[in-house]
């Protein structure tokens, strides 16, 4: 089998799912389902990650042997592996978080079948080749969050968010689309490398550009990045993050911080590399000056709105636009140092962002609520899961050894070359969201409960908060060895875009 199908894997079982249901009625069956496949896809994942990491050009795949740009490509370089190696790895552990925390749930059944959608879009935005296919992958990733967002059926509140986020995500993705339309009128096609190859004046057989490119490719690039905003909740088109977020069913909202938000990051750092010629680059140069603006308005005001929320998982909602602030001001940096410090730091939030709301979920499912005042002394009764937390908010915060140390360290190098204001944003919203965080902690720790409650800690979800932390720490400890092997690996092939292109020109049939 090539690995290259690999978003086909969930994506089928997720469609078998809701038929052998309603043979099989035993949700044990359900549960390993989800596990079985979950855990294939990790499989497949890490091979697929050894092998590009042993090629010099990317991996391709041509769908019925249609050669680009006439068929769809997926073509994985080292940061698509690094993303769907993350990816796969959390949403099985997530998977696995989730049989008890839905153990007094209806419906997870669909639940399951909307979470392996939700999957196979996320591996398919880091695989594809194609422009076009992103939308698609993007519009199934959508799709699954709206229903997973929207899960608690029984309450207002979520049904809200959802339909919020659902109808300001489309917007998105509206726009998206209508830049797709006017790259294809103007290049004549849709592929990533073929695109690439047209600015740069490489040969791509079949695609005929228009004489002049640079109108209709600025007016694309300012729709693109619009959409991406929304994607990765850039303000001022955060708004939907915090209610959708906090909405969801916990192991949803660690999966949508984690993993969903970095497609809008991905999308940007893909198109950049591709568009940077001289004769467009004026076009990039005004994009990555508005994230630079954009993202250091939304790391700012998000970590002040992080220390007037009562919902802990709005708290935790608030710290995901914040992250998502410094990687659009990496993005903005342009440089190899600002990319390297981007793509560690969507590795490391995603991993520390899924134990602090997993760690919050357990807390939440002894508790039954989200607000700070109903969780206080919790934590001297659930001990695993409160050091868990401490160790997220530690790592989220930068401090050392933790993963997210070493990443803003990266973001530091970058910002400090550009710009000394960019690290002040850094230093002082990181220093907005530690009182933050300290003070969840506080009201966990420290507070004293109204009355005695007793609340013990689920094996299965722990062991998930357990395995997590120690990914915090020991990716923390051995971050100089990842940079080196994996980060800087993944920035250089990023930036190889002759590489890229040559080897979408030697996929199809032999």
């Amino acid at each position: 089998m090539n690995l290259l199908i690999l978003p086909v894997i969930p994506m089928a079982f997720a469609f078998v799912l809701p038929l052998l249901s309603t043979v099989i009625r035993n949700r044990r069956f359900i549960f390993g389902y989800a596990l079985f496949v979950t855990g294939i896809t990790l499989l497949m994942g890490g091979e697929l990650f050894r092998q590009v990491y042993s090629s010099e050009l990317p991996l391709t795949y041509s769908f019925g042997g249609w050669k680009a740009p006439v068929g769809i490509i997926y073509e994985v370089d080292r940061f698509g592996a690094v993303m769907v190696l993350v990816t796969a790895a959390l949403m099985f552990l997530t998977a696995v978080y989730s049989v008890r925390y839905l153990e007094r749930e209806d419906g997870v059944e669909w639940f399951y079948t909307l979470y392996l959608g939700l999957e196979a879009g996320l591996l398919g935005i880091f695989m594809t080749g194609d422009a076009f296919n992103l939308f698609v992958m993007l519009e199934v990733t959508a799709i699954s969050s709206y229903g997973l967002v929207m899960f608690y059926t029984e309450e207002g509140y979520p049904a809200y968010s959802g339909l919020r986020y659902a109808i300001i995500s489309s917007i998105g993705t509206t726009l998206y689309f209508l830049a797709l339309v006017l790259i294809y009128r103007g290049l004549g096609t849709v592929n990533f490398a073929d695109i690439s190859a047209k600015l740069h004046g490489i040969e791509f057989p079949i695609s005929t550009p228009l004489n002049s490119i640079v109108p209709i490719l600025a007016i694309s690039m300012a729709l693109i990045t619009w959409a991406f905003t929304i994607k990765a909740a850039i303000m001022p088109n955060h708004f939907w993050l915090p209610g959708a977020h906090s909405a969801a069913p916990s192991p949803v909202s660690a999966v949508l911080s984690g993993l969903v938000v970095n497609a809008g990051s991905y999308g940007f750092m893909r198109f950049l590399s591709l568009i940077y010629v001289p004769e467009v680059s004026r076009i990039g140069d005004i994009i990555c000056t508005l994230l630079l603006i954009l993202g250091a308005i939304s790391a700012l005001l998000s970590s002040i709105a992080m220390t007037v929320q009562d919902d802990v998982k709005r708290i935790v909602a608030y710290s995901t636009i914040l992250n998502m602030g410094y990687l659009a001001m990496a993005v903005g940096v342009n440089s190899e140092a600002g990319t390297a410090g981007a793509v560690f730091h969507m590795v490391n939030h995603a991993i520390a962002k899924a134990l602090l709301f997993l760690a919050v979920g357990v807390f939440i499912h002894a508790a039954g609520s989200r607000k700070l005042d109903e969780l206080k002394g919790l934590g001297k009764n659930m001990p695993f899961t409160t050091v868990s937390l401490a160790i997220a908010t530690m790592s989220l915060v930068g401090l050392p050894p933790t993963n997210v140390f070493f990443s803003k360290l990266l973001l530091y190098r970058a910002y400090i070359e550009k710009s000394p204001v960019l690290v002040a944003v850094l230093l002082l919203s990181s220093l907005f969201a530690l009182v933050s965080y300290m003070r969840v902690l506080y009201w966990l720790w420290v507070k004293k409960p109204d009355e005695k409650r007793e609340a013990h800690e689920p094996r299965s979800m722990v062991a998930v908060l357990v395995i997590l932390a120690i990914a915090c720490l020991v990716i923390g400890v051995l971050s100089p060895i990842l940079v080196d092997r994996v980060v800087n690996p993944a920035v250089a092939q990023l930036k190889d875009v002759e590489g890229y292109i040559r080897a979408a020109l030697t996929t199809g049939v032999k």
